[in-house]
């Protein structure tokens, strides 16, 4: 895993380079940019769409504004904010030819808020940017998002935003994208600071809440008793949100009349008002979100409270299921039971969320109407199986790496199968924010156990998709679950692998601290091979701490255990980063043999990515003996396989290695190009570099 410390990312640069060779000089040429992502990201419009034609035109007239590129919508819980950024959205789609971009912010879920960094995180993955070529750093991500909308026309709207610091750095630096925000808040610096344009959204008036109830339960039956349409426009506060919910218990009851449904709200709000409920924010719509939840069958009520439990931005149906502890068909038939109430949204094909007010009282019922045992239950299935699934997606996405032996809590059942690697990376990618979720309320709750074997059960795709800002989080608070155990097994696992993270980010004291802890521990409670790994890593770090002498002490150590112990991957790798730590010592013949081991090892386990960064060894350990003409022949080799294999940070490698070789050469000007060529790809990436031109 040594190599893993400079391998950074994957991924290929929008301006990159094809290599050939004529007459035994190499020759690069451009090749064309692929095309950007269009991104179609808005969600779906909101059925039975009433009333805003003023706020409607109001934003047409801001989109032709062009010194006006922030618009921000504000207003209370339910008062339908979305629902109006979605409509105009979609109508004027076709304005923005490069594309939309949409995130729910979930400003005012405390523990599922998502901070800018995140945002960053989702929205640039929209624009194209791989998971492993994300910047840790917030100010990078921001940067390389800006970088990617200048110049395009692209509609942003930012959901659900509890303050200015969210906003701020999603937004574009320049024109001509436009962005619009909802918030509950007022957002006063934004209009001030950023010169935003804010509207503010009011419950519907009477006529159009009747409108609204008209379109959703039916013309006849409403205006058939319109004293009661009145009360029950009234009771619902005149917000859409609860004006569906209680237009669709008319739908669901076809033969209630209204004035019985006005009869039964009122008694739920004598019943909620001789209970003494302080003021909060479900005042407006607390009646009927109580009396729509008293109204469901007793296991879809249980279901609705359970979701509140999970602190994650959705749920599949397959960790509802676990949530729930009931059958899968079952899980989906009550599931359908919430969503055709309007008391859940299935946002796509078997995947659940709630509106944030919903959510929280949700929540709120599991308080009141669960036991304390009956949640922890809940709550502990649901972690159990994001565990049992990543574990299941962890083996065909990372078949060669030895893992510790964890004693895991039983499967919930209905874990999913991985056919093949391709499959595996999915579940990551489909899970990977409810992933981070489940380690934050694992930590919590103080269930340790899940604490720790959730980040490590990641590893796997940590390596291979190198979200190295989830990494160092999930990693810090499994050390912090497995030290609460006293787990030294678990705490010396985590404490390599997160040595791989901050090598990644060149942050080596912070490695070395961590792997000399390791170090130790593994030598206390073993096992061989993993003592090794961490030797192996010690010694790259050394390496990437100029500290050669050492280095090469801690990579000849792991290199002879991992033969004794029949580990050729490790092997190889041992082999790989003791050939940079000779090379440097000038003991150029020990390396090459040693690449020419290790490269003989990749290639017959089929690992070309692994193969092309041992050629690009090869090259480096060449051009320092002086054989340029066979030094530029294996980095050729291996830009050309690197780029294959979509290995941005090899490819970065490459062109740096290749321009110091251009350099002592006399071509300085294809130096100059390898470099700006190789300083692109090291920004895109996110990657610290020195190069300057």
């Amino acid at each position: 895993m040594a190599e893993e410390i400079r391998n950074v990312f994957a991924g290929t640069a929008r301006n990159v380079v094809q290599v050939g060779k004529v007459d035994g000089d190499v020759h690069f040429h451009q090749r064309a940019a692929p095309e950007a992502p269009v991104p179609k990201q808005l969600p779906a419009r909101v059925a039975h769409f009433t009333d805003r034609e003023t706020s409607l035109a109001a934003l047409d007239s801001w989109l032709a504004d062009p010194a006006a590129p922030t618009w921000l919508i504000v207003g209370s819980g339910g008062v339908g904010k979305t629902s109006l950024a979605a409509c105009w959205a979609h109508r004027v789609r076709d304005r923005f030819p490069d594309g939309d971009l949409y995130v729910d912010l979930r400003g005012h879920h405390v523990d599922r808020r998502r901070d800018a960094s995140e945002a960053l995180d989702e929205m640039l993955r929209a624009l194209g940017v791989p998971s492993e070529r994300l910047p840790v750093d917030a100010d990078a991500k921001s940067s390389m998002y800006r970088t990617l909308l200048t110049g395009r026309h692209i509609l942003i709207v930012l959901d659900n935003a509890a303050g200015a610091e969210q906003v701020r750095p999603l937004l574009p630096g320049s024109p001509p994208c436009r962005v619009l925000i909802t918030s509950r808040n007022r957002l006063t610096s934004l209009t001030a600071r950023e010169g935003a344009t804010r509207m503010s959204l009011d419950v519907l008036p009477p006529d159009r809440a009747i409108e609204l109830l008209r379109k959703a339960a039916g013309a006849d039956r409403v205006d058939a008793e319109p004293d009661a349409a009145v009360a029950l426009a009234r009771y619902c506060g005149f917000l859409p949100l609860a004006l569906r919910i209680a237009a669709e218990r008319l739908v669901a009851g076809a033969h209630l009349r209204v004035a019985e449904l006005v009869e039964e709200l009122a008694d739920e709000r004598d019943r909620l008002d001789a209970l003494t409920v302080e003021e909060d924010e479900f005042t407006t719509v607390r009646a009927v979100f109580s009396w729509s939840y008293r109204s469901l069958p007793a296991d879809a009520a249980r279901l609705f409270r359970l979701l509140g439990l999970a602190e994650t931005p959705d749920i599949g149906l397959d960790a509802a299921t676990a949530l729930s502890g009931l059958s899968r068909s079952k899980t989906r038939r009550l599931l359908d039971v919430l969503v055709g109430a309007h008391l859940l949204d299935e946002h796509r094909a078997q995947r659940y969320r709630f509106h944030d007010l919903l959510g929280l009282y949700a929540a709120e019922c599991a308080r009141h109407d669960e036991s304390e045992a009956a949640r922890d239950a809940a709550v502990r299935g649901l972690l159990s199986w994001y565990l049992h699934a990543t574990i299941a997606a962890s083996w065909p996405a990372a078949p060669s790496f030895t893992r510790i032996p964890m004693d895991t809590p039983d499967s919930p059942g209905s874990i999913p199968e991985f056919a093949d690697r391709p499959a595996a990376l999915h579940f990551y990618d489909e899970e990977r924010e409810n992933l981070k979720a489940a380690v934050r309320q694992a930590s919590a709750r103080g269930e340790h156990v899940f604490g720790w074997q959730l980040p490590v059960a990641m590893f796997a795709f940590m390596l291979s998709r190198r979200p190295v800002a989830d990494w160092l989080e999930t990693h810090r608070i499994g050390l912090a679950s497995a030290r609460a155990l006293g787990d030294e097994l678990a705490e010396a696992w985590l404490l390599t692998s997160d040595a791989i993270a901050w090598g990644t980010v060149h942050e080596h004291q912070k490695a070395l601290a961590e792997l000399q802890r390791a170090v130790s521990l593994w030598e206390r409670v073993g096992p061989e091979w993993a003592h090794a790994w961490a030797l192996r890593d010690l010694g790259s770090v050394y390496y990437g701490l100029g500290r050669d002498a050492e280095a090469d002490e801690a990579l000849e150590r792991a290199y002879a255990m991992h033969v004794a112990l029949g580990d050729e991957w490790g092997e190889a790798t041992a082999l790989s980063a003791l050939a940079k730590a000779e090379c440097r010592l000038g003991q150029f013949d020990e390396a090459i043999p040693h690449l020419h081991r290790a490269i003989a090892i990749r290639r017959s386990h089929g690992d070309r990515r692994n193969e092309a960064s041992c050629l690009s060894e090869i090259g480096l350990v060449l051009g320092a003996m002086g054989s340029t003409d066979e030094a530029a022949e294996h980095l050729e080799q291996a830009l050309a396989l690197h780029q294959e294999t979509e290995y941005g940070y090899g490819e970065a490698l490459d062109r740096e290695r290749l321009a110091d070789l251009y350099e002592r050469t006399g071509r300085p000007e294809q130096a100059r190009e390898q470099r700006r060529t190789a300083a692109l790809l090291y920004d895109e990436l996110g990657v610290p570099h020195e190069i300057t031109g």
